[in-house]
């Protein structure tokens, strides 16, 4: 009897004092995050857990970095364990297997995530371990777990290869740059309409994720805790798509480049790579430089290959944008250095995170930090909302866009339109809506009222100019000014139409770039003064000039006018003020477009044109679009008559994640 109950006591001493008296040390995998694959129905994986001590280890628990209040990770993701249990003794110098199971509902949208099991133990000095895991859904394909990066790094392999052909080849001359541009162009164009077509617009943030989808994590400097993290959600996929599209129309478009055709193909694939890498990048670092990076070789091209006061438009583009990207870097830094702890996707712990989306789980309005002597909250809004806008043209700070665009190749200003101009207001809702809600509560009165200034000022302007260009990118600032109003009204309509003004402004000025270009490659000019009956002369140019204009006007049938009108429909109610200087903006924006463009198509051709030396080569007449134009042109302007028309591919990929947004930004979720 004496004998049992020493044991009995000993048990005991060991279960209730085992934590305090295992003092080993953990060791846990490292590298690539755990992949977990299918097995009967589940998905599943399993790692080891060592003790490289001669001390016991007590492991107190073991589970998926997720709860209720903060979704990680999809439902039914469980770790534990191969005995069953989430916590238990490993010896000195033992090993003990936890098994990682995913067991998918029947109606989940999730396809893969990635994510981490948590373990505790008594080993002080490591604290809580991560070990990274993730899984893919088989039907993705093995392509599927790569489609943002394929798409990313198409034209940034294109520029490469024409950079080392243009060292082989002493001056890059020829037909091989422009077949090199095209075809990874055209790829890069193919693997965004697949990434599309993988995207579920039904997934919600509750479902795990943060309400990404096809998300690509490695670990890329791991001492500076930067990641390769990339993603798209219902905000970004449709500009992710345009933009892709807009890339092999503008090689077409610039197909006749005969000064160093390699180094113009080089650098419009970078901006092309650079400017999709910036769309779907969900790291601060990895953000900030592929704006960087599309900023520089847009600086290039239109310093080297533009035409007029090209030197000045693209140092003004250089100063503007690159005190904007300072601000920025500043803002993230700043919150960067408030952040809590946080994990790579391998595990690796990291004081500070630089993740956009472990960034938003922080409360910065709460906390004490400051920043340039006021609440970081605010400085880091006000800072990084201002560096967007420079970078994004948003007025006041649009001063560069006219400029650039008037000066240079039209494929170089129809990226600048779809690409650089608008991933940087993807940046504004990425940091200043999804990591700030607080803050853009706070200064909604201050946006509103910009954004309403800015949509009247932008409107009345492009009245009174005269050259087409500059008409247009007037009119893209109008639309940019509209979606400020839709983030301000805080609504989920607003906010919707300030979504769809990513893509279709975009889309539409780029469309509008490329058809001008074309009638200024044949008539010299784009002066409203000098140009009239285009609609006699070159009908198919003509119809393409009036598509893009009416577009750029979001006149009723093209996809422009669903942001003016869903934004004017989410402010009435909480903003009528704002909804009134929508609908007021719109009509003079509609108005902007359509005068000028009537009388470019009516009439007939002023005699000192059709006797100018431009137009000798052609007899006096405007050439009409060639095969090769009609195909540069087509894909945007179908894509803006169908969208004008059939908004839903659009709206309805981006209604979720907008309402997920607004319930961040809503004032009425605040007690």
């Amino acid at each position: 009897m004496g004998k049992l109950i020493g044991v009995w006591l000993a048990f005991a001493i060991l279960f209730f004092a085992g934590p305090s008296m295992a003092r080993g040390r953990i060791v846990v995998p490292r590298g690539a995050p755990l992949e977990l694959r299918p097995a009967v129905g589940n998905y599943e994986a399993s790692f080891d857990v060592k003790n490289d001590s001669d001390d016991p280890l007590w492991i107190s628990r073991i589970a998926p970095r997720t709860d209720a209040d903060d979704v990680r990770l999809p439902r039914r993701v469980t770790a534990r364990f191969e005995s069953g249990q989430t916590s238990g003794t490993i010896p000195p110098h033992g090993t003990a297997r936890v098994r990682v199971t995913w067991a998918p509902d029947r109606d989940t949208h999730v396809r893969s995530f990635y994510g981490h099991v948590m373990i505790t133990s008594t080993d002080e000095s490591a604290g809580e371990v991560a070990v990274g895991i993730a899984a893919h859904d088989k039907r993705l394909g093995p392509l599927g777990k790569h489609l943002l990066s394929t798409a990313v790094l198409l034209p940034l392999l294109g520029a490469a290869l024409l950079a080392l052909f243009l060292v082989a080849s002493g001056g890059g001359r020829g037909r091989q740059p422009r077949v090199v541009a095209l075809v990874m162009s055209l790829a890069c164009a193919a693997v965004a309409l697949a990434a599309c077509a993988a995207f579920d617009p039904e997934l919600l943030r509750a479902e795990g994720g943060d309400g990404f989808q096809l998300v690509e994590r490695a670990a890329f400097a791991r001492s500076l805790g930067v990641e390769m993290f990339l993603g798209v959600d219902g905000v970004s996929l449709p500009l992710f798509v345009v933009c892709a599209i807009a890339a092999p129309c503008g090689v077409l478009a610039a197909w006749e480049q005969r000064q160093s055709p390699a180094v113009f193909f080089a650098l419009y694939m970078l901006l092309v790579g650079a400017s999709l890498g910036a769309i779907v990048a969900l790291d601060g670092v990895l953000f900030v430089f592929c704006l960087a990076l599309a900023l520089a070789a847009a600086f290039l091209l239109v310093g080297l290959f533009g035409r007029g006061d090209a030197r000045a438009a693209a140092g003004r583009m250089l100063v503007l944008g690159g005190a904007g990207l300072a601000l920025v870097a500043l803002a993230l830094g700043a919150l960067h250095g408030a952040s809590t702890r946080t994990f790579l996707v391998d595990g690796s712990p990291m004081p500070h995170a630089w993740a956009l989306p472990e960034l938003a789980r922080v409360d910065f309005f709460a906390s004490k930090a400051t920043l340039l002597g006021g609440s970081l909250a605010k400085s880091a809004f006000v800072l990084s909302f201002v560096g967007l806008a420079l970078l994004g043209a948003v007025f006041p700070f649009h001063a560069w866009l006219a400029s650039a665009l008037r000066s240079a190749p039209p494929a170089v200003g129809a990226m600048i339109a779809v690409g650089l101009t608008r991933a940087a207001l993807v940046g504004v809702l990425r940091l200043d809506v999804a990591v700030l809600p607080e803050s853009l509560r706070w200064a909604a009165s201050a946006v509103g009222a910009l954004g309403a200034a800015g949509a009247l000022y932008a409107a009345f302007v492009a009245v009174g100019e005269r050259n087409f260009v500059s008409i247009a990118s007037f009119a893209a600032v109008s639309v940019s000014g509209v979606a400020l109003v839709g983030l301000a009204s805080l609504s989920p309509q607003a906010m919707l139409g300030s979504v769809s003004a990513l893509a279709t402004s975009g889309a539409a000025l780029a469309a509008a770039v490329l058809a001008l270009g074309a009638l200024r490659d044949r008539t010299g000019t784009l002066e409203a003064r000098d140009l009239r009956g285009l609609g006699i002369e070159a009908p198919l140019l003509a119809c393409a000039a009036a598509v893009a204009a009416l577009a750029c006007g979001a006149v009723p049938g093209t996809a422009g006018f669903w942001t003016t009108w869903l934004v004017g429909l989410g402010a009435v109610v909480r903003e009528p003020g704002l909804a009134f200087a929508v609908l007021a903006g719109a009509i003079v924006l509609a108005a902007s477009q359509a005068i000028p463009l009537v009388s470019l198509l009516r009439g007939r051709l002023p005699d000192a044109l059709r006797r100018s030396e431009a137009l000798a080569p052609h007899g006096g007449r405007i050439p009409d679009l060639r095969p090769r134009e009609i195909a540069a042109l087509a894909p945007l302007l179908l894509l803006l008559l169908v969208l004008g028309f059939w908004p839903s591919p659009l709206l309805g990929r981006a209604a979720n994640t907008v309402r997920d947004t607004n319930d961040l930004v809503s004032p009425t979720h605040v007690e």
